[in-house]
């Protein structure tokens, strides 16, 4: 899925999240460090316990790309 209000169902209810630029940032900055954790997590055990990698991943991803057009929008 595509965290972009832009990509949803017509008549689909949009949710805001209010922060302010700082907030947002620091949130932003932590998506990316779990999101480099998990990947590094994920190479490091291999492909033979796939029932021990994180899920998630994607769902962290495309909040840090809104996250990240939100700040760019505002710069």
């Amino acid at each position: 899925m595509i965290l972009d209000a832009d990509y949803a169902e017509i008549g689909e209810p949009i949710v805001t999240i209010r922060m302010t630029k700082k907030q947002a940032e620091w949130a932003q900055n932590g998506l990316s460090d779990i999101a480099c954790w998990v990947c590094g997590f994920n190479a490091a055990i291999g492909d033979t316990d796939n029932d021990r990698k994180p899920l998630g991943l994607s769902e962290i991803r495309e909040l840090n790309i809104a996250l990240k057009k939100a700040l760019e929008a505002v710069e």
